[in-house]
């Protein structure tokens, strides 16, 4: 049987795109996402991306964060004050994207315990390490790993988790945005938070 890589370069498409979850308030909080969200890539009413071709790969990677939650999250996404709700984004993507959480978690979490400074070179040996076991990683070219490595940690500056060289805990979230992950069965998300007692 042949060997299945878990990763993909998805996640060099826009980062959060906070901005487009945000325009996109309606369908996301509607029955109907599936129906509403292909016209939105054929007709742009909302989303504000001018070309096809930027706006269909966004809305590919939307879809896929989006499937990645029950419903319900939406209706508590959008009660949430923005930080907070870039930082429910950054959960999306370490649910979407193997290669994010696995960064995350061997490189950042690791980082954080032990002295909390984070740099690129420290990225870029943990992807060497996924690349002398996966031949899909193995193949990506220079430039997607770079790309990911520079989207990754500027995804950690826009929570405020990474100010360039030192990683932070989050700590704008208020104590009931920590309880809702507990309350659905997500506590590895506020720990991937840096957070150990929240």
């Amino acid at each position: 049987m042949q060997y299945k890589s878990k990763y993909d370069t998805n996640f060099t498409a826009r980062g959060l795109l906070y901005i487009e979850f945000r325009a996109l308030n309606s369908i996301l909080l509607s029955s109907n996402f599936n129906e509403l969200i292909k016209t939105e890539q054929e007709e742009n009413n909302v989303i504000g991306i001018a070309t096809y071709a930027a706006r269909k790969r966004a809305i590919q990677e939307i879809r896929r964060r989006y499937k990645t939650v029950p419903i319900e999250f939406w209706s508590q996404f959008f009660e949430w004050e923005q930080y907070e709700q870039k930082l429910a984004l950054f959960y999306l993507c370490l649910k979407t994207y193997p290669i994010v959480l696995d960064i995350h978690i061997e490189v950042a979490m690791k980082k954080f315990k032990t002295g909390g400074t984070l740099d690129a070179y420290d990225i870029q040996m943990r992807m060497e390490e996924i690349m002398s076991y996966d031949d899909t990683v193995a193949s990506w070219s220079e430039s997607t790993l770079k790309k990911i490595n520079v989207q990754y940690r500027k995804v950690l500056k826009d929570i405020d988790m990474y100010n360039g060289k030192i990683l932070n805990t989050p700590e704008k979230a208020s104590p009931n945005f920590w309880t809702y992950f507990k309350q659905i069965n997500e506590q590895w998300f506020v720990n991937a938070c840096f957070i150990e007692n929240a």
